[in-house]
Order: structure tokens, then sequence, then C-alpha cells
């Protein structure tokens, strides 16, 4: 301990010795000068500190050999502190599972130490993860958590910090006022501690309160404040952020020149430090920026951006989801094993709490039966003196168990549909699953079974979406809540989710509906119709086939054709596509496979919004699938 505090007294000396160097430069010198012992652990671990907000890039370098370094020493006060940063820093990066792994160690670590400060600081890394997966109840109870720890062991900054993300967890529920309230206390500690860090993010969360709110002047205030601290104390992370909120509020003041400007800066940051969120948010502002300035060429570039990121993001957040999952799962069994090895008394008192559930649960069967027979009993006498009453109504009763004997119908068919058809495409997936985590794959191995894995998973999403949507339809009926809306955009925008589909069968789409062409229906039901009708288009095109998207206004309908030149139904199958109890479906061109629920749906969402739909086809020659909307100027309601 006394070499530790000779150390420390050493570095502050280096860092008035080197009147040119920051600090950072000064524990760099440091790192590369001494010896690798325990003593080098804790300066690496105090330059990832340090380094944590202002360059993550390098700071993840020094964690990893900050970890490295403590565990070959077998230092576990270091590797507790590098756990803690590093677990931070996978976060920031966006790797949640990992950096829940990372930091449910050091969790473990911490407690096994005793040290009840890296408790708090580390059940922050795992409470921040719940809320980047929109767990925010859980995400507050755990701030909540370490917050009283902090507090109990005279922790300010640590229960400010606390204060301040059980704030922003608020704000993530839209709870504004309870926002408002956390973030005022964190701000109370921290400006108490002269803590730059933590008044920057309180102000930044301020902001976004004052924005949610329409106060844009309160807002800018804030968020200002925020980026003068960011950029005095170098704080890249607060400062990519809050660029992207100026230039978000600028852009609803309509001052688009200047939200441009924050927007280039924060691209400029988010591209050099790796921060792919901020990218994600940035281009696809860029891309709105540049539509409301009618500049559509820099508008489609900055879309393309976005939606290849969002993609890219779209299967990594996809894998996290995954990996946290079995993270979590692993972590409870791990913690039910030791339960189970050091509880016995618990245990004896769980069998006998059985055991009294089992007595009580046959007096309840019992006392029911009882119950039951007086019942039938009962029931037997007012039957035999309602006999005449129950033969006039005869016919009555032979409808309803005619429509309960056709509900009946329907649920063995959902049970057939999800057995049969279902279950195939996800055992499918699990060989798969089991394949990569046996196997040892070559890159390119990898990349084709990742590519199986995603139509898989693609084929089987879409088939649940249409199943369990057209299980609600049957079981608490259809409501439309019509709008005005351009039916070309919709088509276009439903177009793109089936680029990547419809290029791999070389299949080419064409939207010919007029801009301009506005209908008045229930928006999300059109948008399944379209994604059902294109879709199936696709499914039954031959390569090199045409998928095309047409509508003409007739009076008050706009009768909209959705039509493809694939391999054509013949006029018995035609029959059998919206009738529920035939449940009609074949496989595609490529052999893909369907529920046969995508038409039956579409058809109750058409009718629901006054429409029809019917279908033309010819084998050999393709289909054409026509319905009719009202238009906007004509549409009534009920």
């Amino acid at each position: 301990m006394s070499f530790r505090i000779f150390l420390a007294a050493l570095v502050l000396l280096a860092i008035q010795g080197f009147a040119q160097k920051s600090e950072i430069d000064s524990l760099e010198s440091l790192v590369s000068s001494v010896p690798s012992d325990t003593n080098k652990v804790w300066l690496l671990n105090r330059l990832v500190h340090s380094l944590r907000e202002k360059d993550n890039n390098k700071a993840l370098v020094f964690a990893q050999q900050a970890k490295d370094l403590s565990e070959l020493l077998r230092y576990d006060k270091g590797r507790c502190d590098a756990l803690e940063n590093y677990g931070w820093l996978l976060y920031r990066k966006g790797d949640y599972s990992k950096s829940l792994d990372i930091s449910t160690q050091a969790v473990r670590l911490a407690s096994q130490l005793k040290d009840s400060a890296a408790i708090a600081r580390c059940q922050i890394n795992v409470a921040a993860i719940h809320y980047e997966q929109k767990q925010f109840r859980e995400a507050i109870e755990a701030f909540r958590r370490a917050g009283r720890l902090a507090s109990a062991i005279g922790q300010r900054l640590i229960e400010a910090r606390c204060h301040s993300n059980i704030g922003y967890s608020f704000l993530g529920l839209k709870e504004l006022d309870s926002a408002f309230i956390y973030t005022q206390k964190s701000l109370v500690l921290s400006e108490a501690e002269k803590d730059p860090y933590l008044i920057a993010f309180g102000r930044r969360t301020l902001g976004d309160i004052y924005l949610a709110r329409n106060n844009t002047p309160e807002a800018l205030a804030n968020f200002n404040i925020c980026l003068d601290l960011s950029i005095k104390h170098a704080n890249t992370f607060l400062r990519v952020s809050v660029l992207h909120r100026l230039a978000k509020t600028y852009s609803l003041l309509g001052q688009y020149s200047k939200a441009m400007d924050y927007l280039k800066e924060n691209l400029s940051i988010a591209h050099r430090y790796g921060f792919k969120d901020e990218l994600e948010r940035a281009y696809r502002m860029m891309a709105e920026i540049h539509y409301k300035q009618n500049d559509l060429t820099k508008a489609y570039e900055y879309q393309s951006k976005y939606i290849e990121l969002h993609d890219s993001l779209y299967n990594q957040r996809s894998s996290e989801q995954i990996a946290l999952m079995q993270i979590r799962f692993d972590t409870e069994m791990k913690q039910a094993e030791i339960e189970l090895l050091t509880k016995d008394a618990a245990l004896q008192a769980e069998q006998i709490n059985q055991q009294r559930v089992w007595i009580y649960f046959y007096v309840g069967c019992l006392t029911l039966l009882l119950i039951l027979a007086f019942v039938l009993y009962y029931n037997n006498r007012y039957n035999s003196k309602a006999k005449f009453a129950l033969e006039e109504k005869n016919k009555e009763v032979e409808t309803q168990a005619h429509q309960l004997r056709n509900l009946n119908s329907t649920k063995d068919k959902l049970f057939s549909i999800i057995s049969h058809d279902l279950r195939s495409p996800v055992a499918s997936l699990r060989a798969l699953l089991e394949i990569l985590d046996t196997a040892g794959l070559t890159q390119q191995e990898f990349v084709d079974v990742t590519r199986s894995l995603k139509r898989n998973l693609d084929s089987v999403y879409d088939d649940l979406d249409n199943l369990l949507l057209w299980a609600q339809t049957q079981l608490k009926g259809l409501q439309a809540f019509p709008e005005e809306f351009d039916l070309r955009k919709l088509a276009e925008e439903k177009l793109v989710l089936f680029n990547d589909l419809a290029a791999n069968k070389k299949v080419n789409m064409v939207n010919e509906i007029q801009a301009g062409t506005l209908v008045m229906a229930d928006r999300n039901h059109v948008s399944l119709i379209f994604r059902n009708l294109i879709a199936n288009a696709i499914k039954f095109s031959k390569p090199g086939g045409v998928v095309v998207i047409a509508a003409q206004e007739r009076a008050d309908l706009c009768e909209i054709t959705v039509s493809d030149s694939g391999v054509g139904i013949s006029h018995e199958d035609i029959q059998k596509l919206f009738n529920a109890e035939t449940h009609f479906t074949r496989p595609g061109t490529y052999k893909e496979k369907g529920v046969g629920i995508g038409l039956l749906l579409s058809k109750e969402f058409i009718e629901t919004n006054k429409g029809s739909i019917k279908v033309t086809s010819e084998l050999g020659k393709g289909t054409v699938f026509t319905f009719t909307l009202k238009t906007s100027r004509r549409a009534v309601f009920a």
C-alpha cells in the first residue's frame, strides 16, 4: 500500500513535470517505462479510466492489456478494475452481449473482494445494458440498487451517476416529470462534486426533456452547455451525441443550414471513433433534411447509406439479443447451482411447502368434484323441466353447433400450421445453430451458414407475423383507422423491403402508381396487403420475371393491381385461395414455403377497408391480383 501511495505521488509529479503534455500523455509515458507488475496494472487502469470517454478505441487497447496482465499476475483487485473498464468500453461500442458477460464477471469478483464501490459501478454497467434493450423498468431498478449502495458507503459521484441514469431511463418511458426530478437530483450532487462529465450528461438529459415538452429555447440552452463542457474536457461520446440533438432541434425549427453544420461534425466524430448508432441516426436525419430541401439526389444518397448501415446493425442487434439471452441463461444456471449447493435447508422447506401445495390441490379438487356433482344433479333436474323449451330451440342449437364446429376446425388448422409448416424451418434453424456451436467452420462456410440462417429467419418471421395477425382477426375481429396517404410512397417503401429477395431471383420490380394518388384507408392494413401480395408475386416468379404495381382511379374507388409474369394459377386452385377451410398453399419457384395465411389476411384487411379483391391468372403467363380502396374524396367509414 505504501508503494502504491508513492507511485500515485510519482504520477502527479510526472504530470506536473510535463508542462506541455496532458495527464493522458504522462500516464502513457509511465506505462511504457514501468515493469510488468501490479503497479503497471494500476497505471493501466487509471489510464483507461481517463481515456474511456475521450478515445474509446485507444482505451480498449489499454483495457485489454490491463486485463491480460492482471490475470497473468493473479492480481484480483487490478483485474476487477480492468473488467469494469472493459465492460463499459464494450457497452459504448455496442457489443452488449460481451459487455454483459464481462460486467457480470466484474460484479462477482468485486463481491468476493467486498469492494462495495466497485460493485455499484459494475451494476451500473449491467443496468445500462438493460436500458439499451429497452427494458427500462429493469434498468431503473438496477440503477436504484447501485445508488442505494453508493449512498450507504458515501460515494456521492456514483450516487449522482445513478440518479442521472434513472432520469434518462424515465425519459425512455416518456415519464417526463420523473425524468426531470432525478436529473435535477443528479445535477445537485454533480455540481457539488464539480464533476464535468456528469454535469454535461445531466444538461443533455434536461435538453431532451425540454425538447419533448416542445420548449426549444431551454432545450438549446442545455444542449449548448453540454457541448461546451464536452469540448473543454475532450469527452468524445457526449460531444457526438449532443451534436445530433442540436441538429435535430434546429431541424425542427426549420433552420436546416445550421442543423447540417452540426450533423457534419457529428458524422466526422462518429466515423473516427466508430459510433455506429450515431452514424445511423445522422444518415437518417441527413436524408430527411435534404428531402425537405428538395435535394432528392443527396436525400437518396444518405437514405441509401442509412438503409445499408441500419440493415447491418439490425443483424448485429439480432445476434446480440440471442447472445444476451444465452448469457442470462448461463448466469441464472450458475446461480442456481450455487444455491443448490449452499441452501439445503431452504430446499427442505421448499419441499414441505410443495407437499402442502399438493394437499391443498387435492382438497381443492375434491371440493370441485363435489360442487360439480351438485351442479350436474341440479342441471339434470333443470333439463328435465326445460325439455320442451330445448326442443323449441333445437334449430338454434344446431346452428350454434355448426358455428362451433367451424371454430374448432379453424383451431385444428392453426395447430396443424404451427406443428407442421413452422416446425420444419424452426428445426432447420436449430440444426444450423448446433453446427455453429460445435463445428470449426471456415470463414466461407460461416458466411454460407449465416445466409441460410437469415433466409430461414426471414421466412419464419413473415409466416409468424401473418399467422398471429390472422389469429387475432379470428378472435377479436378487425377495426380500421382510416387516414389519407400517398399510395405510391407506401408501395415504394414496401418494394424497398424486397430488393434483396428480388435481386436473388433476378426479378425486376416496377412501381407504376402515379405520384399523388391519394386513398383513404388504414395505412397499416394496406402496408400488410402490399407486403403479402409482393412477396407472393416474387415467390412464384421465374428468374428474369417482372412484378408490376399499378393503380387507376375509377369514380370513388382506386383500383390497385399487383401482377407478375410467373407460373400462374389453375382455375381450380384460384377457387381455394381465399377459402379458410381449404388452407391452400404451394411452394414457389425456388421451393419457398409459406403457411397459406397471407392471402386470407389480405382479403380480410381489404374488406375491412370497404374494398374487394379478385384474381385473374393464366398458367405459364402470370397472375394479377386486383383490389380496391376508397379514394380520399369519397371515403366514408362506419
